[in-house]
């Protein structure tokens, strides 16, 4: 009997190649209480040495900080000189290990740095660091702040579903000379789309950047005088308020709110993205940051 030449094996060979690309389950292998540290949220972690530290989950930045007294008490010593310009007692180390709850994390680079004045100066929320979007390279993390739990993916190998609504999100230097940071599209404010940064240290709803205010429609807004002041981000800043009509992420509706616009003491990122999403507006919902295969979904629980 012959076999069977040519199209058949090929055909057989595609489907088998697309089956094996088909997205697999995501398997939470961390899934731990989300902790409110002064409005922003925090993961209890316990470190190389047994001891138990509150951290800020700090989606906004590429560094993950530890405070210097914590470091010292670790024997932490610094794993490269430091930059040029950095203030003093600054340098960057690594964590042998990090523990949330069932897993573990290796070899987890920080920033060591004195928090205990931007603490005292509420520039800070009070936690011994920071975990940054980099310590969870090629995992999914799900804040899920309905339910107020964190929850991370094992090391992901091949694509995992995401769920609707769903975008891509890309890593774009905040400015000419900033580090990249996590940027998603499919937001829109008023019905006009937007890039946005995704900041969970940010504690308001939606900034809207200066080059972004005319293509927005929200030059009007924009002149508001009424002020608020964010303690938590550059150092703690005023920006100015508004109502709007519409924050939305594709389909879903976070209904009317209240958008706010930058003053001279706020960093801008030179036009590179349009907003920053913070936390008013991710209340309530399940976010979820796939760092495989660079997705964002975002869903609100019924």
């Amino acid at each position: 009997m012959r076999t069977v030449p040519g199209r058949f094996g090929f055909l057989f060979t595609l489907i088998f190649l697309n089956l094996a690309c088909v997205a697999q389950a995501v398997k939470w292998t961390t899934d731990v209480p989300l902790v409110d540290c002064d409005g922003t949220p925090c993961v209890d972690a316990r470190l190389s040495d047994g001891s138990s530290v509150r951290l800020g989950m700090d989606t906004g930045n590429a560094v993950s900080i530890l405070d210097t007294r914590i470091a010292t008490a670790l024997g932490l010593k610094p794993s490269a000189p430091p930059k040029p310009g950095a203030p003093a007692g600054m340098y960057r180390s690594v964590i042998p290990s990090l523990r949330l709850g069932e897993s573990t994390y290796q070899n987890l680079e920080i920033v060591v740095m004195d928090l205990s004045d931007m603490i005292g100066k509420n520039q800070m929320p009070r936690v011994a660091g920071t975990l940054a979007y980099t310590a969870f390279k090629d995992r999914a993390l799900q804040f899920d702040f309905a339910a107020h739990r964190l929850r991370v993916s094992e090391v992901l190998e091949t694509p995992a579903p995401c769920t609707d609504p769903c975008d891509r999100i890309t890593l774009i230097k905040f400015g000419e000379h900033g580090p990249p940071i996590v940027v998603a599209q499919g937001f829109a404010i008023n019905g006009h789309a937007v890039a946005a940064q995704i900041d969970t240290m940010f504690t308001g709803s939606m900034l809207i950047y200066s080059s972004a205010i005319e293509k927005t429609g929200l030059a009007m807004q924009a002149k508001a005088s009424e002020v608020r002041t964010f303690a938590f981000t550059d150092g703690g800043v005023q920006m100015k308020q508004a109502p709007v009509d519409s924050e939305m992420f594709h389909g879903l509706r976070f209904g009317r709110g209240t958008v706010y616009f930058p003053t001279p003491g706020v960093h801008e990122p030179d036009g590179l993205f349009e907003a920053t999403v913070g936390l008013e507006l991710l209340r309530g919902s399940v976010l979820t940051l796939d760092f495989h295969s660079m997705k964002l979904s975002l869903q609100r629980p019924s």
